[in-house]
């Protein structure tokens, strides 16, 4: 490994000496020509700093890596099944109620949409998200009672009148020549 002290030049067996600096346990540069106690002091110093940058190095890549492994295990474990499965359970059954109250009040209401509205959807639903007919049925013919201007109107004529197009029954039969035809209009003068 790269960042291994051991791999260090001049920090291994083929180095001038071993052990950690001030213990004694390494081989001493006696001997050398210009070395003297500064000397091994200056390598000593080295290496250590050299040791430290590797182990920093080491300790950020560890940290790295565990940043990583703790924001993947987040995306695995985060996540309860149970919680996930009654939230979307929650979700359909909500959507399935408003649907039936929507169907309920189709041709009770003038806007269907009035009954989403105005009546609460969480009431018509059991625990088990099965959605009670009746209880839908009783709710649209309360709020009709209550609220009677929403109502559709049963019966009531057509908005607008017969404005005379299509065909017709004649009154009267066609004159069977044009000079009948005058005289009809013209009165039988």
């Amino acid at each position: 490994m790269a960042d291994d002290p051991q791999n260090v030049p001049g920090n291994g067996p083929e180095g001038e000496h071993q052990g950690e600096p001030g213990t004694g346990t390494g081989t001493e540069h006696q001997g050398e020509a210009g070395k003297g106690a500064e000397g091994d002091q200056a390598d000593a110093v080295k290496t250590a700093e050299t040791a430290r940058e590797a182990a920093e190095q080491r300790a950020s890549e560890a940290e790295q890596e565990a940043a990583r492994l703790r924001r993947s295990n987040a995306a695995v474990k985060g996540v309860d099944l149970d919680a996930l499965r009654a939230e979307v359970r929650a979700e359909f059954t909500e959507q399935l109620v408003r649907a039936e109250l929507r169907a309920a009040a189709a041709g009770r209401l003038r806007d269907p949409a009035d009954a989403l509205a105005l009546l609460d959807t969480s009431a018509l639903a059991d625990s088990g998200g099965g959605i009670d007919a009746a209880a839908v049925a009783a709710a649209v013919d309360q709020l009709v009672k209550d609220k009677p201007y929403l109502a559709a109107d049963q019966g009531a004529a057509p908005a607008w009148g017969d404005v005379g197009a299509g065909p017709r029954e004649a009154a009267e039969p066609e004159p069977a020549t044009p000079l009948d035809r005058l005289r009809r209009a013209y009165g039988d003068a």
